[in-house]
């Protein structure tokens, strides 16, 4: 286990009449109210370990007559006059990865686990630990933090509780004495600070060179090398590197989250952080339950998003704070949200966006999904799918489409769907969505008109015109010699012509052309070349 060396530093807060008291002999002194029946006698023999040391209290209280106390008076009584007995812990929430450390050894936390002095306790990642002590103090260990409890003790039969707690590293939030019992002591002890609370509820968090603290209720006082401020609700402080306490600054306010997504339909989630005066970072986690004690992620961010990758589908809540820059936390807010994002949605692979296809039943691919039974594929001539022109299920990761498309644009998306055993689809979302056009492929020509004239070595073709948007290509086959494409010729109008190579049998085939380049399929015209 880590060791620290403890640097100067107090942190103390009293409630004493309304009053913030820094002196540091208070924290050794239990302020009993006297109550009807009560003197010193009586006193002596229920609280203190040698009755005999009512003289003790009477000299330093100034109580003339020790057999007659006023009703509601002060008695003051040094904590080393009182009985003490040991007092126990108890864990009341646990969550995550949470072990009880002891030398080498470790064993997981559990819920209602008593623990004694000396007991060392730490959290992994998103995990949470609430502690129990012996005057109703809660202290909330955060992810990441190791503490041990140093002291636990109760003093005058139950009347005084004495808590003392070393926090390594981490942050530890309390919310300490919550009946407001006069004299109840506790401390949290950082490497570079004390923490003494009564009546309170504060963060802290530490390293092994600073401490942070936010007041979010009640009073502190924060005193380092020598130098004193004290610190209200809604304020906070930091030292750090032996420095001073800075002055109170006041924390941030709860983030606004009514701008935020309520509903996720994929991975990975991302809260985009209204702007905040103040702000240059957001901390934020995520639970199951809205007093997250069932953590499933935690980030935190210095741009403007929060940023989770692997949350599984259902219902959630985040709970998110602001830092300034000085790395104080603000108050905390809480939102409410919901993940929709399985089964998967796969990748398209082909047509992909902006693709020009001139198969009028075209072949849709995409990549498979894990865990999925079906997909759902839709095309629509609309990208909001309003107009769907075809919708099927198939199994595997490829349609074809069974109707021929028409000329014009389309847009096309793939859904996975998981069943469940007893039949029931569940269809994930499908986003992605690519756009292609169909147009067709140019006609096949129209050679009834189609007339060849051998002169000499020279072929002249005469033919009908090419109808508007297209031009001819042709290309010249000698069958009989096994020879193709002996000529070849392109942007081809009603008239052209070409010379001759061999005599014999010709094949002459046509074709359209559009204006993209793209041929349509091709006409035979068959004729018998001879010299003449």
């Amino acid at each position: 286990m880590p060791r620290f060396k403890l640097v100067s530093v107090l942190l103390i807060v009293f409630l004493v009449s309304s009053k913030l008291v820094f002196a540091a002999d208070e924290a050794l002194t239990w302020r009993y109210s006297v109550r009807p029946g009560d003197n010193l006698i009586h006193f002596g023999r229920a609280y203190l370990i040698n009755p005999d040391d009512w003289k003790l209290l009477q000299k330093l209280n100034q109580v003339k007559n020790p057999s007659r106390m006023p009703v509601g008076s002060i008695l003051k009584v040094p904590l080393t006059l009182l009985k003490q007995g040991p007092a126990e812990a108890e864990i009341v929430q646990v969550s995550g990865n949470a072990v009880l450390q002891t030398g080498n050894t470790s064993r997981p936390i559990t819920l209602g686990q008593k623990l004694g002095p000396g007991a060392s306790l730490v959290t992994k990642e998103n995990s949470k630990v609430v502690i129990k002590f012996a005057d109703g103090t809660l202290t909330t260990m955060a992810s990441n933090s190791m503490l041990t409890l140093d002291t636990l003790s109760i003093y005058s039969g139950g009347g005084m509780v004495d808590t003392k707690l070393r926090l390594q590293q981490g942050q530890a939030e309390t919310q300490a004495n919550p009946k407001h019992v006069i004299g109840n002591t506790m401390q949290i002890i950082t490497p570079t600070a004390i923490a003494a609370v009564r009546g309170t509820q504060f963060r802290v968090a530490t390293d092994a060179t600073s401490v942070k603290q936010e007041t979010l209720e009640g009073q502190v006082a924060l005193a380092a090398t020598g130098q004193e401020v004290a610190v209200n609700k809604g304020y906070g402080s930091f030292a750090e590197g032996g420095a001073p306490p800075s002055p109170p600054i006041a924390l941030l306010q709860a983030v606004d989250t009514a701008q935020l997504n309520a509903v996720f339909d994929r991975l990975p989630i991302s809260f985009n952080a209204p702007k905040q005066t103040g702000a240059v970072a957001w901390v934020g986690k995520i639970a199951k339950d809205s007093d997250f004690n069932q953590v499933l992620g935690e980030a935190e961010s210095k741009g403007t998003a929060l940023n989770f990758s692997d949350i599984p589908d259902g219902q959630y809540y985040l709970n998110i704070r602001a830092k300034d820059k000085n790395g104080l936390s603000g108050y905390d807010a809480t939102h409410a949200f919901s993940v929709n994002a399985r089964p998967f949605e796969p990748n398209l692979i082909t047509p992909l966006a902006g693709k020009v296809l001139r198969e009028s039943r075209p072949i849709l691919d995409w990549q498979p999904a894990a865990d999925v039974t079906l997909y759902a594929v839709d095309v629509a001539t609309d990208a909001e799918f309003k107009h769907t022109i075809a919708a099927a299920k198939v199994e595997s990761n490829r349609y074809q489409l069974v109707e021929a498309l028409q000329p014009g644009q389309y847009f096309w998306r793939v859904a996975s769907i998981s069943v469940a055993e007893n039949g029931m689809e569940d269809r994930g979302p499908s986003f992605n969505v690519a756009q292609f056009s169909y147009k067709a492929l140019p006609p096949k020509p129209d050679i009834s008109a189609l007339r060849v004239n051998v002169l000499q070595n020279r072929v002249y073709v005469q033919t009908s015109p090419p109808v508007d948007g297209y031009h001819y290509r042709a290309l010249l086959n000698n069958p009989f010699n096994h020879q193709s494409k002996i000529w070849v010729g392109d942007d081809l109008q009603q008239e052209f012509n070409f010379l001759l190579k061999e005599y014999g049998e010709q094949l002459l085939s046509i074709q359209y052309v559009d204006t993209e380049g793209v041929a349509g399929p091709e006409a035979i015209y068959t004729f018998d070349a001879q010299p003449r």
